[in-house]
């Protein structure tokens, strides 16, 4: 895959025309039963380092595709 396959929420966010606050419902366990088979078949990253309160998120335009076809 080539680097512009791989986003950060915002630009996701952007690229597909949803708000920033959609896609991080879409990002939350609660509410998507499969975030954890997405994350192991590497459709999405997320890493927290050990020291920090939050977190940071790489979507690929395979996870973005899947939840919100760009016509």
């Amino acid at each position: 895959m080539s680097i512009d396959k791989y986003m950060t929420p915002n630009e996701a966010a952007y690229r597909y025309g949803i708000s920033i606050e959609a896609l991080k419902e879409r990002l939350k366990p609660s509410r998507n039963k499969h975030l954890d088979q997405h994350i192991e078949d590497g459709l999405i990253k997320y890493f927290k380092h050990p020291d920090k309160a939050r977190g940071e998120w790489i979507i690929t335009k395979d996870f973005m595709d899947k939840y919100y076809k760009k016509d």
